[in-house]
Order: C-alpha cells, then sequence, then structure tokens
C-alpha cells in the first residue's frame, strides 16, 4: 500500500484526526516512446517512466532528438522524411520502428518498421489516433534504389479491439527512398483507383486488419472494385 493511498489517507484521518498528505505528482513519460509503448500504457492503466532527453522542463540549450516532421507537397500530398542510413543500421531485429511521423492534421501516425531478417525490409503501420466509424484510405508513394514509383492504398476500418491501424509491407523501400503520402480520408463511393494498384496495395496487406478493411472498402464500392479486392486477397 502506497503512503498516498485512499485506504491509508482514510485510516491516518480516523486515527490522528489529521488528514495525510496527498500523494506526489508523477511525471508521466509519454515523450520519448513508441506510439504502441503508449497505448499498451494507456491499455493497462500505467505511467511510463521518463526518458532521457524528453523529461518536462528540459532546460534549454539540453540536446533533444528532433521528431520528423512532414512536409507540404502539392494536391494534398506531404512529404515523408527519408530514412538515413545511420537510421538503417541501427534497427535490428523485427517489428522494429525506425521512424514515427504524424500526419499534419495530427489525425494518424506513420510509423516506419522493420519487417525482414536477416535481410532489410520495411513495412509500414498506419494509426488513427481517432475512432473511425466508417473505413478511411491513405496512399503512399515511395520511390525505390530502382527508381521505379510504386504506390500503395492504405485502407484503415474500425476495430473492435485496439487502435485503428493497418499494416502494409513496402516491396523495395530502403534507406535513401523518396516517399509520400496523402490522407487518410473517407473511402469515396466511386473511387478511380487503377486495377494494378488496386491489386498491389491488397497484396500488401501484412496482417488480418488490413485484409478486413480490404473487405470493408470492397462493400462500399462497385462490382469491379470488390472483385478485384477478392481475386487479390
Amino acid at each position: 500500500m502506497t503512503s498516498g493511498s485512499v485506504v491509508r489517507r482514510s485510516w491516518s484521518s480516523f486515527s490522528s484526526g489529521r488528514r495525510a498528505a496527498p500523494p506526489a505528482a508523477r511525471v508521466r513519460g509519454r515523450e520519448g516512446h513508441a506510439l504502441w509503448q503508449r497505448v499498451w500504457a494507456s491499455f493497462a492503466g500505467i505511467d511510463l517512466p521518463p526518458r532521457l532527453g524528453h523529461e518536462p522542463g528540459t532546460a534549454t540549450g539540453s540536446t533533444l532528438e528532433p521528431r520528423p516532421q512532414v512536409l507540404p507537397a502539392s494536391g494534398g500530398w506531404f512529404v515523408l522524411p527519408s530514412l538515413p542510413s545511420a537510421g538503417a543500421l541501427t534497427a535490428s531485429g523485427r517489428d522494429t520502428a525506425v521512424l514515427e511521423v504524424p500526419s499534419p492534421d495530427r489525425r494518424a501516425v506513420f510509423v516506419l518498421r522493420r519487417v525482414g531478417e536477416p535481410a532489410a525490409e520495411y513495412g509500414l503501420e498506419l494509426v488513427l489516433r481517432e475512432v473511425a466509424d466508417q473505413p478511411e484510405m491513405a496512399t503512399v508513394r515511395y520511390t525505390p534504389l530502382d527508381g521505379e514509383q510504386r504506390t500503395l492504398l492504405i485502407p484503415v476500418a474500425p476495430s473492435p479491439v485496439g487502435p485503428t491501424a493497418s499494416f502494409v509491407r513496402l516491396e523495395g523501400f530502403a534507406a535513401g527512398s523518396t516517399w509520400q503520402a496523402a490522407g487518410p480520408a473517407a473511402v469515396p463511393e466511386n473511387p478511380a483507383w487503377l486495377s494494378a494498384t488496386l491489386t498491389d496495395s491488397v497484396r500488401a496487406a501484412h496482417n488480418e486488419a488490413t485484409r478486413e478493411a480490404w473487405r470493408q472498402v470492397g462493400e462500399r464500392t462497385g462490382q469491379a472494385i470488390r472483385e478485384t479486392i477478392d481475386g487479390a486477397l
């Protein structure tokens, strides 16, 4: 039992007539932790310890690790920061988050993860920070080192448990690849998606939550798109 617990304060008040001192405020160390750690901590009802260089009230001039920022582009697109060679080298093991970037409107977070061993392969996790009541779609364009630009559609759909998120594999993505994104936004009723782009995007789904999101997208669009989705799943 902690000195600041409800039971302790009640007993102290009953036995001595004096009110026990309120518990000292704990520092919530959310800054500096990965998104999945913060979601887990919120679900478990615990406080994460502060990370070095991220404590509140850090004096000006301290060496803080800058948070990656997106750059606006034309047509609603925004440029995501490139993965530097140093980042690729320090990322080790499967499912390692190497880059975490919020969208300009802060509604979503783009998390780049290393998913392959021993070869360096990468996947992208798209997490919505708010509860969604219908499927939404983001688009990512990236240029691997072979110079051929690739476009992936990434759906996210409401989840009965856990955060609203999807996970796709970025084939050919590597340190130095350039990429940009748009959305997420509501799925249009009559989308003008290229058949090849749609097929590649469905096949890039890396978990069942993403495949289920595609099924929900198929239910809200026309027969031709629904058939392409079903054929690629």
